[in-house]
């Protein structure tokens, strides 16, 4: 063999041996070590993409229903949330993923969806458990929905506050959390009141509905049950207690055993003035109105100076003020009004603590 041939013939062979060598490092021999994934480089979680055009009421209920699902997957990935969406838990900025995305663990039989498609947005009211259905809560939401991406999304949460005897390991109170006299009561969340989910006997217009709600703050800050527009069987719950025409109501002060908080109907509850003498209204806004169910989500803050010792009651005389108010804090109240006619028929409101003077960092008026 000539020489020249003979010398390709080596330079093919070695070429060969070394692919052959590459080639079996590559494939990664089942003996092989693995590194654990300590190489591998992962993309940013996808965003499901949207798509132009209207979302009418039953698109943007589906929204909440995705907003739950992506809650339970832990990840808003299956989300078609906008790159510039804003979301807060109670009135705070999270990150999405972050928050109850890592305690969520399911919904209940309770819940109320509200829409407003004229201005892509939608609410909802219902119960919720987290950590593994442990913790019993009620979550009240606005979500605004554009070319069918979410963005915004406004979430206020108020759970059960567990306080166990005989230690700490399950009090999710936490053991600087005072008791307040109407805490949430996850047993009065099971269904709807009919009221509040029967279809109104006519459409209500947008003005009509924010109207009916800025009277009630107005009667509530006056005292003044008359210049609230409310519906003779108007019924109000907090927390999920009856908050009016609840004669087994807390008696806030020993020495008046017969005057019992909530024992009154909704406009003589603010004529009493009880409430209105601790915890001064600010900053209200509707969150979703709903002309075609005559609902409005609101949400207002109630600040409480917790300097007032005792309250002058008509008929009554003065009433000391439970213990639980004396100090400054502020409470978040989430509230949905059902309005037929223009006079409201019935308010299911949250009532969850924050620290005194607290305002949204996100949401304006």
């Amino acid at each position: 063999m000539p020489l020249r041939a003979l010398m390709a013939l080596i330079l093919g062979l070695m070429f060969a041996a070394i692919c052959g060598v590459a080639s079996r490092a590559n494939a990664w021999p089942a003996h092989s070590a693995a590194d654990e994934g300590k190489n591998l480089t992962h993309a940013p979680d996808p965003m499901v993409a949207g798509a132009p055009g209207e979302c009418n009421r039953d698109c943007l209920y589906a929204f909440v229903d995705k907003y739950f699902d992506a809650l339970l997957s832990r990840c808003p990935c299956n989300m078609a949330m906008a790159p510039e969406a804003k979301y807060t838990e109670n009135e705070l900025a999270v990150k999405p993923g972050e928050g109850i995305w890592k305690t969520y663990s399911g919904r209940g039989t309770y819940r109320v969806y509200l829409a407003d498609p004229a201005n892509g947005e939608v609410g909802y009211y219902g119960d919720i458990t987290e950590f593994g259905g442990v913790l019993p809560g009620v979550v009240a939401l606005r979500m605004k929905v554009k070319d069918h991406r979410v963005t915004e999304l406004e979430v206020i949460t108020v759970r059960e506050q567990k306080r166990p005897k005989g230690g700490l390991g399950l009090n999710t109170a936490g053991i600087m959390t005072p008791r307040m006299i109407d805490e949430l009561d996850p047993k009065g969340f099971v269904s709807p009141n009919a009221a509040l989910v029967e279809p109104p006997g006519a459409a209500e217009t947008r003005d009509q509905l924010v109207g009916a709600t800025k009277g009630y703050f107005d009667a509530y800050a006056q005292g003044k049950g008359s210049a609230a527009p409310l519906d003779a069987q108007c019924a109000r719950r907090e927390n999920g207690i009856a908050a009016t025409n609840n004669a087994d109501g807390p008696v806030a002060d020993k020495t008046q055993p017969a005057f019992h908080l909530f024992s009154e109907g909704c406009a003589a509850e603010l004529d009493r003035g009880f409430f209105g003498a601790l915890a001064k209204v600010r900053d209200a806004r509707p969150l979703v109105v709903d002309e075609k169910q005559g609902l409005v989500l609101d949400l207002a803050f109630f600040d409480n100076e917790g300097d007032v010792k005792s309250v002058a009651v008509a008929g009554v005389g003065n009433v000391a003020v439970p213990v639980e108010y004396r100090r400054a804090f502020t409470f978040m109240a989430p509230q949905l009004f059902k309005i037929e006619g223009g006079k409201i028929r019935e308010i299911e409101g949250l009532s969850w603590a924050v620290p005194f003077g607290m305002r949204p960092a996100v949401w304006g008026n």
